[in-house]
């Protein structure tokens, strides 16, 4: 039955010589059921209550678990009660409704036993365990009442006290009809606060007040002693209270030096006898490429040119071969009659054997075509020497071979498009552009929240491109490479480097938003990781300040005296004073009263 109810708590309310959870059994077979459900028993008897708290249930005290209570005649029980309505009491009001019904409970006559009611030794009627087990029901609180767990139900013939375990606010449910509302239930008027009509005392006019009453003459000793002490207070304040603002703007002096320095991520700390500062090291490498199309034409009569790489897979000397060799592009693996000579002779090297592992010795070497014409303009490919295959020499003809990673270009006969020289420094200059911006938004990205020279960028490390000014090429294409090495600084290990520098050098102090830094001869030394740089120092030093000095000279003087000392310090260039309130006319003694700043 417990398993199966909706209720999240429920609430045992037994008579004293109920028959029910007698024994441990009982108990027992309760704790197998109870899941996560809350139980609570009420109950006088101190057994039952012993047993409750053994098996770890909640149980509610009453005014007297062991008091016998007083007969009265049961009265039927409505079991069609009125649905819940929600009342707050304060803890007070608890306390006050038990004292009242204690009161009612000793004042309210009993009314006799019916006739036959069987007594006890006292003379009270015994009445059947069949009207007490009346009382005996089970009360399931759903979670909506949860806040009851102190509050229980009573018959009106009971005297139990109603237990709190804190001073709280508690929520009281009762029952209505559905087709009655609050009003009809109470046959009043709701109200917010249930002791609204219960009449206040009147403290004013209590006897204990009017014991201590003082008399009309003591009044007036009260006035003059505020008065008095008031007096006193304004006096203290006037002649302690008193605060001195001091702004101070010292001597300014021009700046017009210049500091070499050196910045590396070898370095861990600014270092004033080296002139060095920490920094981290940036290597950054970018490549872009396009295609542009030519636009001059001309009629002319021009060989192709291109370059090869020549490869010795023959042995392990070196080949030596003389100027104007002929090799020949082989196409789809036939011989196509395209020849075209080196224009100057070369030593090829042997190669090279390792671990039985053969790597050919290799030599680059410029070519250029046999005759004039766009014929000549092929692409990459193999080439063959061409003497030996007119020799017979297989061997050397097989592993003494070249090719060509670009195209062959220039060659014309007769019209034709060409790449002027303004196609091609145009080609140039877009590329570059384009791979120095990229360069310089990603060195941005990883530098973030350092300092670089601003006069220190990207090189152009490579130009290549299938065409050169005054080739034959309907278009062309062009790749640039670029890359930049450099090191990130910290702003403030600079300005402090400077700041000793200038210190050292003319006793001056720094005020870093008003130097003027430029950076000149800056190289970059990539070995060695060390960036160097010359620093032009311009803008305003400002002569040292003694704070703690001024201030000490300045405690208690009036304003001559105050014109007076500041006149004579020399590092001194203006000053400003705030005296307040209005009528200190001196600089207050206690020196955390000072506040002296500088301005520049």
């Amino acid at each position: 039955m417990v398993k199966k109810t909706d209720a999240s708590e429920v609430i045992f309310v037994l008579p004293k010589n109920s028959k029910a959870f007698k024994t441990e059994g009982h108990f027992a077979t309760l704790e197998k059921e109870r899941g996560e459900k809350s139980i609570t028993f009420l109950c006088l008897n101190s057994e039952v209550n012993k047993l409750a708290k053994q098996y770890k249930f909640d149980v509610l005290s009453t005014a007297s678990e062991n008091a016998k209570p007083k007969p009265v005649r049961p009265k039927s029980i409505k079991q069609d009660v009125a649905s819940p309505v929600a009342v707050k009491f304060s803890s007070d009001d608890m306390d006050d409704t038990e004292d009242k019904l204690e009161n009612e409970k000793e004042t309210e006559p009993l009314d006799d036993a019916p006739y036959g009611t069987e007594k006890d030794e006292s003379g009270d009627p015994i009445y059947d365990e069949e009207e007490e087990n009346i009382e005996g029901r089970a009360i399931a609180i759903s979670a909506k009442t949860r806040g009851m767990s102190d509050v229980v139900a009573t018959n009106p013939s009971k005297n139990i006290r109603i237990a709190q375990k804190e001073k709280k606010s508690v929520n009281i449910t009762a029952r209505k009809n559905k087709d009655d509302d609050i009003q009809s239930v109470w046959n009043t008027k709701w109200s917010d606060n249930l002791w609204s009509d219960i009449p206040k005392p009147n403290i004013k006019n209590s006897k204990i007040f009017r014991k201590f009453k003082l008399p009309k003459k003591s009044a007036y000793g009260i006035g003059l002693t505020a008065a008095v002490a008031l007096f006193t207070f304004v006096l203290v304040i006037f002649l302690t209270a008193g605060s001195a603002k001091i702004e101070i703007t010292p001597r300014p002096q021009e700046l017009n030096t210049q500091l070499k320095v050196a910045i590396s991520p070898n370095f861990s700390s600014v270092d004033k006898s080296f002139n060095q500062v920490p920094g981290q090291l940036f290597s950054i490498s970018k490549s872009a490429s396009d295609e542009f199309a030519s636009t001059a034409e001309k009629d002319a009569i021009q060989k192709s040119r291109g370059t090869i790489t020549i490869f010795n897979e023959y042995g392990t000397s070196p080949q030596p071969l003389v100027a104007t060799t002929r090799f020949e592009l082989i196409q789809e693996g036939k011989a196509s009659g395209l020849v075209f000579r080196t224009l100057q002779s070369v030593v090829v090297p042997g190669m090279k054997i390792e671990n039985e592992v053969v790597t050919p010795g290799k030599k680059d070497v410029d070519v250029i075509a046999d005759k004039a014409g766009q014929l000549y303009n092929v692409p990459a490919g193999n080439f063959v020497i061409v003497a030996w295959r007119e020799k017979g020499d297989t061997a050397r003809y097989n592993k003494i071979y070249g090719k060509s990673s670009e195209s062959m270009h220039g060659g014309i006969l007769g019209k034709a498009k060409v790449v002027s020289e303004f196609d091609y420094n145009n080609a140039k200059e877009q590329l570059s552009s384009k791979v120095k911006s990229e360069i310089n938004e990603s060195l941005k990205l990883q530098s973030a929240g350092l300092e670089l020279f601003p006069n220190f960028g990207s090189k152009i490390d490579s130009v290549e491109s299938t065409a050169k000014a005054d080739d034959a090429a309907d278009k062309f294409t062009m790749t640039i490479s670029s890359s930049i090495v450099t090191v990130g600084f910290k702003k403030d290990d600079l300005v402090s480097l400077i700041s000793q520098y200038i210190e050292k050098t003319s006793g001056l102090m720094v005020v870093p938003d008003k130097l003027e830094l430029t950076y000149k001869d800056i190289a970059m030394d990539t070995t060695n990781k060390i960036l160097r740089a010359t620093v032009f120092i311009g803008g305003n030093a400002y002569a040292k300040i003694d704070k703690e000095g001024v201030v000490s000279n300045l405690t208690g003087k009036n304003e001559a005296q105050i014109k007076e000392y500041l006149d004579s310090v020399k590092d001194i260039d203006s000053a400003k004073i705030e005296l307040s309130p209005f009528w200190v006319k001196k600089v207050p003694k206690n020196k955390s009263d000072i506040d002296l700043s500088l301005t520049f």
